[in-house]
């Protein structure tokens, strides 16, 4: 739960929140709605921005792990020095 607030990582850097949320939400049993949820807020505006589109026309997915694997993507074009 404590992954679920912390901000500053997934601004600083994602790839790395990215890898420890995958990690922990594998043990634990929730919905992916609850941590589709959860992730929505503490991802970084920029990927907010993008997630847009999808949600407009309704293509966001439904399974966290499609849902954090678009985020991934997204970050990888918008910070390739990170990436």
């Amino acid at each position: 739960m404590a992954l679920w607030v912390n901000k500053d990582l997934a601004k600083k850097n994602f790839i790395k929140y990215a890898e420890q949320y995958r990690t922990l939400a594998r043990i634990v049993n929730y919905s992916d709605k609850v941590h589709i949820d959860k992730m929505k807020e503490v991802i970084p505006d920029e990927l907010q921005n993008m997630l847009v589109i999808y949600e407009i026309t309704n293509q966001c997915p439904k399974i966290w792990d499609d849902y954090l694997k678009l985020l991934i993507q997204a970050y990888k074009v918008l910070h390739p020095d990170k990436a």
